[in-house]
């Protein structure tokens, strides 16, 4: 059975909440997953679950058939431009409309300085592009700033056990784009009539390490102290998590580029497209606290 939207990535933890957009506005999607039965249960009803694997090519060409708009998302991997431009291929060949690409950070994608992962997304964004200026599909892509849940996620936690938590940020303030504010990003892309061939996800101001203190101070009604810490060490704690080398070079790359303020300044894009302002750092820690209460 064919769908007039298809995620690929539809389990992580954008693709998810997309599949979950999309499924409540009423649109006909489809995700792309290795095992459709376990994916299946997961969703809402209505959603359909399409065998397939980015690394699988003749799955992802199958997949296409009768596809309107396609989003393309995957997790960091060193095969993450080869198979994304290989998915947006199989889309146009199939006639696929609307390709939305889930891309990087803007910071990491700027010439002569792009990080491992972010020359990835540019060498995937241009392939885009070419298909564009052929004439074989509309474009745009998505650049979500640093995912606000990814890296404030432990802090609440951190600060109800010892009065304090701990960030490789130094001075630097960061505009955190909630994952949520990314995933409505693209579902407007994906459903919008004409929507711009680009979109920056920010949240709505920056804020740095002292900042979340005191929002958490006022949050717990207790002190809450932040520690900064170099980048060393927030790297040996992700190896303790048994990350692969990959991601933990891409996530030093990440975190030595926001300490210098890379990730700082906002911007307006997501309320143009989206129609409302994104959500607050502020929000988000509440909503964490209320949940440990």
């Amino acid at each position: 059975m064919s769908v007039a939207i298809l995620v690929l990535g539809a389990t992580g933890r954008v693709g998810s909440l997309v599949v979950r957009e999309l499924a409540a506005a009423g649109s006909s999607v489809g995700g792309l997953v290795r095992d459709p039965a376990r994916a299946a249960a997961l969703w809402p009803a209505g959603v359909h679950a399409v065998a397939g694997d980015l690394a699988d090519a003749a799955s992802v060409r199958r997949a296409m058939h009768g596809v309107q708009a396609v989003l393309i998302s995957s997790p960091v991997h060193p095969q993450l431009a080869p198979w994304q431009c290989q998915a947006m291929h199989a889309a146009a060949d199939a006639g696929v409309r609307r390709i939305v690409k889930l891309s990087g950070s803007a910071w990491t994608m700027r010439p002569g300085d792009c990080t491992t992962i972010g020359a990835a997304h540019a060498a995937a964004e241009a392939e885009l592009q070419a298909l564009v200026a052929a004439g074989r599909c509309q474009g745009v892509c998505i650049r979500p700033n640093a995912f606000l849940q990814g890296m404030l996620g432990r802090v609440v936690a951190e600060a109800q056990a010892g009065g304090r938590f701990a960030l490789a940020l130094g001075d630097a303030r960061v505009a955190f784009a909630d994952v949520r504010d990314i995933a409505a990003a693209c579902a407007q892309a994906l459903r919008a009539t004409a929507p711009p061939a680009g979109i920056e996800v920010t949240g709505p101001a920056a804020v740095g390490g002292a900042d979340i203190a005191v929002l958490l101070q006022r949050l717990l009604s207790r002190p809450v102290a932040y520690r900064p810490i170099e980048v060393a060490e927030a790297i040996d704690r992700a190896r303790a998590t048994g990350l692969s080398a990959f991601t933990l070079r891409h996530q030093q790359e990440v975190l030595l580029r926001l300490r210098a303020g890379a990730g700082e300044p906002v911007s307006a894009e997501f309320q143009a497209a989206v129609g409302r302002t994104p959500r607050t750092v502020d929000a988000y820690l509440a909503e964490a606290c209320a949940a440990r209460a």
